[in-house]
């Protein structure tokens, strides 16, 4: 198992990083901690201190009543270091190559993986600055852990909110597993659709389908970490967009279809991961539908383009992943005619049946169909780690050409 150092900074998150240490220890994982000034204001370090078993640093330089700490001797046998949480002034720090403290500077000095979990206001993480750092950061190999959204400590909701420690470790492992991280997508392009189409009834109503569009987004930052030029068409996503991802809006089916044939030819690995509406009404109502003159209406539907299927037959070398929410024990039968019937090289079956998984969860319960007769069923896990799983499959096909259901 590995040494992990985990550096905690100053804010109301700070005692979430007492269940990261406990996860980690429960993988076998040894961890040291370095924390601020700032974050000893939440937590005490003989927390982590009791929790881990060993002395915590405090203190680049020692005084009367605290011994000091030498950055590389702290650095000293880790396999990787860990910021969570990371406040908005030490990540600015890390990013300029600040050293002001016993954080930044075993950070300076660090030369393995570095995973930064960063949680603050949602007004500090929206901001430029913080927007830059975090980039900076990234291409300085760093791998980022996304805030999630949510009600924060001081009443605000939005994104900032610390990922939770489950999340946080399942990075760290994915990390660990490619020591200097993973960089086997670079030079590769991939499109990824995302969320559910909504199709108008009238100005302001819609049918639609159910997608948070957690599974897409964990597809896009996990490609882009490996180094892959990611593209996201989205359809209706609440959720901060990422550094280092271009975005293209297509809140219809027919937006979705129109976006999705612009961007494909370029791409090398095409991944539909959206709920796009296989029904929409055939003519939207102008303005607002009065509900006082009926009690029941009538809305002619027409099936929409199977964008999926028109991207197959005009695929020229892609590797194609689709994706199949289904309901129910016979849903895994479905999802392996839909790879048949669509000609794609790999199809993802997640049971929407599973409580808790699918949708707006943040985790998922997949089966990953092909490619040729390969067929992996995984157990519950988050969908970051769903998506490496689907990217490996997918990276496996690059430059072998078409596979399909062979």
């Amino acid at each position: 198992m590995a040494e992990i150092l985990l550096g905690v900074t100053g804010g109301v998150a700070a005692y979430k990083s007492l269940d990261v240490l406990r996860i980690l220890q429960r993988q076998g994982h040894g961890v040291s901690v370095v924390m601020t000034h700032t974050a000893e204001r939440f937590v005490g370090s003989a927390s982590f201190a009791a929790l881990s078993g060993r002395e915590v640093g405090t203190h680049l330089f020692g005084d009367s009543d605290q011994p000091g700490y030498h950055h590389l001797d702290v650095n000293d046998g880790k396999d990787l270091m860990l910021v969570a949480p990371a406040s908005a002034n030490t990540i600015s720090q890390m990013a300029s190559g600040g050293a002001t403290s016993l954080l930044t500077s075993c950070y300076l000095a660090f030369r393995g993986p570095v995973v930064v979990a960063p949680a603050m206001n949602t007004s500090m993480w929206l901001h430029p600055a913080t927007a830059r750092n975090i980039e900076t950061l990234r291409r300085d190999g760093a791998h980022i852990i996304e805030p999630e959204s949510g009600l924060l400590a001081d009443g605000a909701v939005g994104p900032g909110r610390l990922a939770e420690p489950a999340a946080i470790v399942a990075a760290v492992e994915t990390a660990l597993g490619a020591p200097g991280g993973v960089r086997d997508m670079e030079g590769l392009s991939v499109l990824i659709s995302a969320g559910g189409t909504r199709e108008p009834i009238d100005a302001v109503r819609y049918v639609g389908n159910r997608s948070s569009g957690r599974m897409g987004w964990a597809l896009a930052a996990a490609a882009r970490d490996r180094g892959a030029e990611v593209t996201m068409v989205q359809a209706n996503v609440d959720l901060p967009r990422e550094a280092g991802i271009r975005y293209v809006d297509a809140p219809t089916a027919a937006a979705m279809r129109d976006a999705c044939r612009a961007e494909f030819p370029a791409c090398d690995v095409l991944i539909m991961c959206a709920a796009v509406a296989d029904y929409r009404p055939v003519a939207a109502a102008d303005g607002k539908l009065d509900k006082s003159r009926a009690d029941a209406i009538t809305v002619e539907m027409e099936r929409t383009t199977d964008v999926l299927a028109e991207l197959s037959a005009m695929r020229g070398g892609q590797v194609l992943v689709g994706f199949a929410a289904e309901h129910g024990p016979e849903g895994l039968d479905r999802a392996r005619a839909k790879r048949v019937r669509k000609a794609v090289d790999i199809v993802v079956h997640n049971d929407a049946a599973v409580p808790g998984a699918a949708f707006e969860g943040p985790e998922n319960v997949i089966t990953i169909i092909g490619p040729g007769d390969d067929e992996a069923s995984l157990p519950r896990m988050t969908k970051r780690e769903c998506a490496e799983h689907i990217l490996d499959a997918a990276r496996s096909l690059v430059g072998a050409g078409p596979v399909g259901t062979s």
